[in-house]
């Protein structure tokens, strides 16, 4: 009898052991399911938006609308909605590019495209005649402001100050503040060069 026991309570042993294992076997699945998942979720996403960059470069804004749609599907971040916003803009499709911007705005952010959504914020309410627009351009200054900006920011404060706002002329100095400061921003990224690099604050 005493036998019969000792057999019953190995047996149960065993077989608690061996769920334990199985347990511990299917979350060690499921994380590295959930890890493959994420990892191809974001390769997807960053090839999408580098697609649509590309083509964006290019001004074929079709075809870029296309992937950024694509990579804002799956809300990353900030960027794709922000390229998105910009396209919109640049078609005349305000309201549709408000939306946009806004979605970027509750996005996780993106450092190399921070700055884009501040002007084209700052832009889109201004076009709209939106209460709101000065005080996006003075945030976008602000921001631009502690960035090693270049020169053509005191144009910026200049159209600000007076309230007379030239919007061609102001997107136009805005897109060469945007490209010089994304460019420095993925170098220090990418290669901790740049304006924003360790090396260039030790000094």
């Amino acid at each position: 009898m005493q036998r019969r026991e000792l057999y019953r309570g190995d047996k149960r042993k065993r077989y608690l052991q061996g769920m334990r294992k199985a347990v511990h076997t299917a979350i060690g699945l499921a994380l590295l399911s959930l890890l493959l998942s994420s990892c191809t979720t974001y390769g997807i996403y960053a090839g999408n938006l580098r697609s649509g960059k590309n083509f964006f470069n290019e001004g074929k804004y079709t075809e870029a609308q296309r992937y950024f749609e694509e990579a804002a599907a799956r809300n990353i971040d900030g960027a794709a909605f922000t390229y998105l916003a910009v396209i919109a803009y640049r078609q005349n499709d305000l309201h549709r590019a408000s939306g946009l911007i806004a979605s970027a705005g509750k996005s996780p952010p993106d450092t190399i495209t921070s700055l884009r959504m501040y002007a084209y914020k700052a832009l889109i309410l201004l076009g709209l005649d939106d209460p709101g627009g000065m005080k996006a351009l003075k945030e976008y200054i602000d921001r631009y402001d502690s960035l090693y900006p270049l020169e053509s920011i005191k144009d910026i404060k200049d159209m600000w100050r007076s309230g007379k706002i030239d919007r061609v002329f102001l997107e136009a100095i805005m897109d060469e503040q945007i490209r010089w400061y994304e460019q420095d921003m993925e170098l220090y990224i990418y290669d901790n060069l740049g304006y924003y690099s360790r090396d260039r604050r030790e000094f």
